[in-house]
């Protein structure tokens, strides 16, 4: 029974907390963006490391390609407003909580300096991303012994079945939402129909009128 409830709780778990990894390249003058949906007041942390991991610039130092480029971050909210922006990332931290529910967008910007000792083709980005109970930073909390190992999974389990909770309401939200939606759409093409169905009455009516009178005055019937 405990390893049934066990793996049931780990199941949840996957699905209630989320860490997103990417590695990618950003040209010189060049954007890269990723593109993630959050609810709202959801929890989002991470870090980020500008580097010369795959771009290989060979013909220059490791050195000589950090100082010439200039990496600009930024998260920009649903509504575009920046939420958090730095013009010369090198290595950082992302911290804030979603105000609204919609996609975010993690950017980076990628350009040389004035005066640059060498132009480089690209540099990497290495990107990650927690959201949900992932989120969630216990280490003060160990640190200051407020808590035994036993305990911070227990907290761990009691803010993964608060998340589930709150996932479940925001699912039953969106199914109303979208129920409702669906509803309406139906009902506005129910009536839609019925008016196409009464114009092709009148419209045929009046064809079949104005045949007659047009037939009577050429003395046809």
């Amino acid at each position: 029974m405990n390893k049934t409830l066990l793996v049931v709780l780990l199941s949840l778990l996957l699905c209630v907390q989320y860490s997103y990894s990417f590695m990618f390249e950003v040209r010189a003058a060049d954007e890269k963006c990723i593109i993630e949906e959050f609810r709202q007041d959801t929890l989002v942390n991470g870090k980020f490391e500008v580097s010369d991991r795959l771009s290989k610039n060979i013909a220059f130092q490791y050195e000589v390609v950090m100082a010439s480029m200039q990496m600009k971050f930024y998260v920009r909210g649903p509504t575009g407003d920046l939420i958090l922006v730095n013009h010369d990332a090198s290595t950082g931290v992302i911290a804030f909580n979603a105000q609204e529910a919609g996609d975010y967008s993690f950017c980076f910007l990628d350009n040389y300096r004035p005066g640059a000792q060498a132009m480089p083709l690209s540099r990497t980005v290495s990107l990650e991303i927690k959201t949900g109970v992932e989120a969630n930073d216990y280490s003060d909390v160990i640190t200051k012994g407020q808590l035994k190992p036993s305990e911070i999974e227990l907290k761990k389990i009691e803010d993964v079945v608060d998340s589930i909770k709150v996932e479940i309401l925001y699912m039953k939200n969106r199914e109303e939402t979208m129920r409702n939606t669906n509803e309406s759409t139906n009902s506005r093409v129910a009536n839609l129909s019925i008016f196409c169905f009464f114009v092709l009455i009148g419209s045929a009516a009046f064809q079949i009128n104005y045949l007659k009178r047009y037939f009577k005055q050429r003395k046809l019937i």
